[in-house]
């Protein structure tokens, strides 16, 4: 019972830190404006910054599975809490462009990816396939949550505080952060059970000669290959030898571009389209409900085994790409919000059933190796996401071309 309770607490931990993570994402593409009227910057400048925070994110992803291991997942991540905090509040004070983008970049960016990695591989710790699969669904309902409610109380703050107040009051929000490292309760262990930092040394014989232990020491090449051998264990560099791997990669991969392209301009996409801020806002919201409804039932028709999670996965792909190919002909807001709604709920099903994937294939005790990598191949490409929808606005003055690009990408 006490086992299934700290499964039930890292549920809320993951919770959390998707709630958040959603929070800065979306709250940046609402400040775009704000920012870039201040310094007088180009779109695709500060959308780059922004795509950047979550790159940077992504390509330091490998180590954070290392330092839970040897530093403990539960402090990693409250120290982790504590740099993102940090970040948003230097970058609130910001007098140029340059600051903003190394507080983000440095530890914001830093900061999130071990909150990131950890808490989604100590979640697959406490559950097995099946249960995983609703645990998992449930706590991405935090994504989900976060659209419905945080876009109208951010644009409240901008309005109200502007956008420096507004990014000090979010800082304030990714403290909350530090508690999803205090809910990763250690799994107990029986009292005759072996902890994983006990050993039996080695019986050695006393009249070893010399002769042997000078071969030890002057055994260079053996050292360097068992330190290299150490090293790959430690960061999981096996998976790339793992088909499964790469085809979970491949789908995380462009989902995280598209996602995060959505997230920092179809508010601008919004408004170049004559629709105020107000009302793009709470057209995120209303998206974000599509996002808890199909995350909530999608993963209880698999922990029903209803469907399997690779037959979810394949239509919520086909969603995913149908919105954005479609985006251009939405031209009234309604129209706008209804495909809002069918992009997240699709987005919703993807990144939820991702992480059950990982954990049914590659198995939970490579999972924060494989979030990690995941991460990090996904940050090699998650520049564009900033960078390619603002140049075709500042060049051709519209998004359409951006989205249909972003719907060719997908398929």
């Amino acid at each position: 019972m006490r086992a299934f309770t700290i499964g039930v607490w890292a549920v809320v931990s993951v919770f959390l830190q998707l709630f958040v993570n959603s929070t800065i994402v979306k709250s940046l593409g609402m400040m775009l404006g704000e920012i870039q009227y201040e310094f007088s910057s180009a779109t695709w400048v500060l959308g780059t910054i922004f795509a950047l925070v979550e790159c940077v994110s992504d390509l330091l992803a490998p180590i954070a599975g290392p330092l839970g291991r040897r530093l403990g997942t539960r402090s990693v991540v409250m120290v982790g809490g504590v740099m993102v905090t940090a970040g948003l509040i230097i970058a609130s004070q910001a007098s140029s462009i340059v600051q903003i983008a190394l507080s983000m970049n440095i530890l914001l960016a830093i900061g999130y990816c071990v909150v990131n990695v950890l808490t989604r591989a100590a979640l697959g710790q406490h559950f097995d396939n099946k249960m995983f699969a609703l645990a998992s669904g449930i706590a991405y309902t935090g994504n989900s949550l976060s659209l419905v409610t945080q876009p109208p109380l951010m644009q409240l703050f901008i309005d109200t505080y502007g956008w420096r107040g507004a990014m000090l009051l979010l800082s304030s929000i990714c403290f909350h952060l530090v508690v999803c490292g205090a809910l990763l309760v250690p799994l107990p262990t029986g009292s005759g059970a072996i902890s994983t930092t006990t050993y039996t040394p080695l019986e050695q014989s006393t009249d070893q000669t010399n002769d042997q232990m000078d071969e030890d020491k002057r055994g260079t090449r053996s050292c360097l290959k068992s330190f290299c051998q150490s090293l790959g264990e430690s960061f999981g560099i096996s998976l790339i030898k793992d088909y499964n791997f790469w085809i979970i990669t491949f789908i995380f991969v462009v989902n995280r571009v598209n996602k995060g392209a959505w997230l920092i301009y179809f508010v601008p996409h919004a408004v170049s389209r004559g629709i105020a801020n107000n009302v793009a806002a709470t057209m995120v919201t209303a998206a974000g409900l599509g996002y808890l409804a199909t995350s909530l039932l999608v993963s209880l028709a698999v922990f029903k085994e209803l469907v399997s999670s690779t037959s979810a996965m394949l239509v919520s792909i086909v969603v995913v790409s149908a919105s954005f190919l479609i985006e251009p002909w939405m031209t009234s807001g309604w129209m706008m919000s209804a495909n809002a709604c069918v992009y997240m709920a699709g987005m919703g099903t993807v990144f939820g059933l991702g992480d059950v994937m990982v954990k049914e294939f590659i198995g939970f005790e490579r999972m924060a190796n494989a979030f990690g990598w995941m991460g990090f191949i996904s940050g090699l490409f998650r520049f564009f996401s900033g960078f390619v929808p603002g140049w075709i606005y500042d060049h051709s003055g519209s998004y359409d071309a951006a989205f249909v690009g972003l719907a060719l990408f997908s398929w």
